[in-house]
């Protein structure tokens, strides 16, 4: 005769199930999150690094200072530069012009929880894309050799609103290098103090487009 299980033994069984729940869920969770995010991110990222090759050969430019994003004289401006590059090469759902506006959150806080600020009215042309993401590109001028900053939001306005987590900056240079050769380390204290997330997106590069943080 077969003995089965005692309404006990089941109850301890069930216990041990839900103890073992509890415990991986939160991991399995945070896994994934940070999965879609790194996904959302290379898909931004490599979005860009198209549109600028598009950009060169559509201008017959060597460079990004001989193309539609380069500011090179007073008549230029975020609109005619950063505004007519982000319209002719992405698809545009809500154009928010020169300012985050509904694009963006209205307020980010880095991995520290230390407020952040989003560019000022003027400083970026900013959109919100059918891909889901949001984001501003200050152009490029003489007066830098950075290139153009590509600031950019993988779920828009939608929470967490962390630099770092769904908030990320990185350059267009003017040797048409899509990345970031500001903030190189890498190193986890940058990631965490730094405004946009702009450590973290090196991190993630370096780590092999892993969220390891």
């Amino acid at each position: 005769m077969k003995k089965g299980f005692t309404l006990g033994e089941l109850l301890i069984a069930l216990t041990v199930i839900g103890v073992i729940i509890v415990i991986i869920t939160p991991m399995v969770v945070t896994h994934f999150r940070s999965k879609s995010q790194v996904a959302a991110l290379q898909s931004a990222y490599t979005s860009v690094a198209n549109a600028v090759k598009l950009m060169l050969i559509d201008d017959r430019a060597s460079s990004v200072s001989k193309s539609l994003l380069y500011s090179d004289d007073a008549s230029d401006t975020v609109t005619s530069t950063a505004g007519a590059f982000l319209k002719k090469y992405f698809k545009v759902t809500r154009d928010c012009e020169t300012e985050p506006g509904d694009c963006f959150a209205a307020s980010y806080k880095n991995i520290n929880k230390d407020a952040i600020s989003l560019p000022a009215k003027g400083e970026a042309y900013c959109v919100a894309l059918a891909t889901g993401y949001s984001m501003c590109i200050t152009p490029p001028d003489s007066d830098t050799k950075l290139g153009a900053r590509v600031l950019v939001d993988i779920n828009g306005p939608q929470r967490p609103n962390i630099g770092g987590r769904d908030l990320f900056l990185f350059y267009i240079y003017m040797d048409g290098f899509i990345g970031d050769r500001v903030s190189t380390s890498g190193d986890l204290a940058e990631c965490t103090a730094n405004e946009y997330g702009s450590g973290c997106f090196n991190r993630i590069i370096n780590a092999d487009w892993t969220m390891d943080y």
